[in-house]
C-alpha cells in the first residue's frame, strides 16, 4: 500500500506527490489556516517542512498519499491508512480556490471504486469535526453513512488542544 497508482477522474488527477510539488502544495494547502482548520495537523511554518512530510510521511509504513491535480495544478490531497488489514480509514484535503465544486468528491469517489475492487477491504470509513458541513457532505456524496457522533474523539490542533466532537462515516464494501 506504499506506492499508490494513478486514478483519474474526468476532472481530477491523483498521483504521488514528488518533491516538485512541496512548493505548490505549501502554498496552497500546507500553509492555509483555512484549508488546515479541521486537519490533525497545523500548518507548516515554511516549505522546507511540506518537503520533509512529502519525503518521510508521505506513502510510508502502509499509508497511501495522492496529490490531488486540477488542469494541471496541485489542488489538494487524498489518503488512506489501515487501522486494521480489512478496514481503510480516508481523509483528504482542498485548496480553497477548488472548494465548492464537487471536486473532492469526485477525488474521494476514485478512491471509493479503487477500494471497493480491492478484494482485502470490508469496511471503508472517515471522520470529520462536527462542525465540517463540506467534509460531511463530500462522505454522504461518496457512499458513506453517517454512523454516529464520537465525544472527543479526535484532535484539531487549529481549533483546541482538547479533543473535538466528530461524525463517523463508513460503508461496508464486502
Amino acid at each position: 500500500m506504499s506506492n499508490p497508482q494513478i486514478l483519474a477522474g474526468p476532472r481530477v488527477w491523483l498521483r504521488p506527490p514528488a518533491v516538485g510539488d512541496a512548493e505548490a502544495l505549501f502554498t496552497r494547502v500546507a500553509s492555509d489556516p483555512e484549508v488546515t482548520r479541521y486537519l490533525s495537523w497545523r500548518p507548516h511554518a515554511g516549505v522546507a517542512e511540506t518537503r520533509r512530510v512529502i519525503t518521510t510521511l508521505f506513502n510510508v509504513d502502509g499509508e497511501q498519499t495522492w496529490l490531488v491535480e486540477i488542469d494541471g495544478e496541485v489542488a489538494g490531497l487524498c489518503a488512506l491508512r489501515r487501522p486494521q488489514p480489512y478496514v481503510v480509514e480516508l481523509g483528504y484535503c482542498l485548496a480553497r480556490p477548488w472548494w465548492g465544486r464537487g471536486l473532492m468528491s469526485e477525488a474521494v469517489s476514485l478512491m471509493v471504486a479503487d477500494l471497493q475492487s480491492d478484494p482485502t477491504v470490508y469496511r471503508l470509513s472517515a471522520y470529520c469535526h462536527i462542525d465540517n458541513a463540506g467534509s460531511a457532505g463530500v462522505l454522504r456524496r461518496c457512499g458513506l453513512s453517517l454512523e454516529g457522533r464520537l465525544a472527543r474523539y479526535g484532535l484539531f490542533p487549529n481549533l483546541s488542544d482538547e479533543p473535538q466532537d466528530v461524525l463517523l462515516f463508513g460503508k461496508a464494501v464486502r
